[in-house]
């Protein structure tokens, strides 16, 4: 069988969501893999005091679910409490700056 099943799962997974003059709607399912290797995070009003802020992100497992998993859970909590994410309050440009040197 490998990464793969005899038939694939084709039971869909949806949410939708609004808030911060947005709506969202996300559909997942697992296919032929052994196990649903992608995760997501949809968060409308970031916290620590970025209420009026969304983040929106699709994690590709390629071939596993273990990061993808780690990042839909963790990520947004690592940028932002990041120290120059922080300091660089709501400033668009200082954004751009800390966004720049992540990667």
């Amino acid at each position: 069988m490998g990464a793969f099943l005899d038939k694939p799962k084709t039971e869909k997974h949806n949410a939708h969501g609004a808030g911060n003059g947005l709506r969202y709607g996300l559909s997942s399912m697992q296919g032929w893999r052994v196990e649903m290797e992608d995760a997501h995070t949809a968060v409308v009003g970031i916290p620590h005091g970025l209420e009026d802020w969304s983040f929106f992100a699709v994690y590709d497992g390629h071939a596993g679910s273990r990061v993808a998993n780690y990042c839909s859970t963790h990520l947004l909590e690592h940028i932002t409490t990041n120290e120059d994410f922080r300091a660089a309050g709501k400033s668009g440009s200082a954004l751009e700056i800390v966004a720049e040197k992540a990667y």
